[in-house]
């Protein structure tokens, strides 16, 4: 009688089946006991509510696989939309998957700041005029903030860098690797130049997420687009 009580309290399959077993059990027993057991009213009111609660059961199981597959479905939606995500001045876009979403805790200087904090994935972009950086050139202003993300990471390491266009304008990319604060990651670090500005697209994700993640990360730092 108690899980068959139970059967009404929490996910119905789980309980329902050993009630109506104990209570088939217990009423054979005590039937055969010749008077020696009682309890057969309770064995009773256990079988009808456990059987009562069949139905119950299934419901609560096609609601419960309905949700599932309602959720499947949304990620997978989310996995191959595609969203343009703009800056706070309206400057520069990347787009990505539906998992993204425009964030403000990951650096105060940086232009452009999203994250996939599901997949643990995040993208910053940090614009820096010409003259600011005293009129450097493509080669020379990434490998001064190449050098310095080497600087600040244990065991540190990086790829050849490579040229391509982003955006319709030059740009160099390349992977540098480290730990930082206990973490092995790994950056996409790409430089484009933007006309008057560099922009510094800095994708990363854990190391052990790397092979993984490293297309889309790619993508979306592809996918980049400035107004300026």
């Amino acid at each position: 009688m108690v899980l068959a009580a139970l059967s009404f309290a929490c996910i119905p399959i789980f309980p329902v089946i050993p009630a109506i077993v104990c209570g088939h059990v217990a009423w054979s027993k005590i039937s055969k006991s010749g008077g020696a057991l009682h309890g057969k009213g309770i064995a009773i009111v256990g079988l009808i509510v456990g059987y009562l609660a069949i139905p119950w059961a299934v419901l609560q199981v096609w609601f419960l696989a309905g949700m599932i597959q309602g959720e499947r479905g949304r990620l997978h939606d989310l996995a191959v939309e595609r969203q343009e995500i703009v800056s706070d001045d309206g400057n520069l876009k990347v787009t990505t998957s539906g998992f993204w979403f425009k964030t403000s805790d990951l650096n105060k200087e940086a232009s452009m700041q999203v994250a996939n904090k599901r997949e643990d994935m995040y993208l910053m972009v940090f614009t820096d005029t010409k003259s600011a950086v005293g009129g450097m050139t493509l080669e020379q202003r990434h490998q001064t903030a190449r050098d310095r993300k080497l600087q600040s990471m244990q065991n540190p390491s990086a790829t050849q860098t490579v040229p391509l266009t982003i955006d319709g304008h030059a740009a160099l990319q390349d992977e540098v690797s480290g730990t930082q604060q206990g973490t092995n990651l790994v950056f996409l670090h790409t430089t484009v130049d933007d006309g008057d500005y560099f922009q510094q697209i800095v994708a990363w994700t854990t190391k052990s997420r790397w092979q993984k993640q490293n297309p889309e990360l790619r993508e979306a730092t592809n996918s980049f687009h400035s107004e300026k």
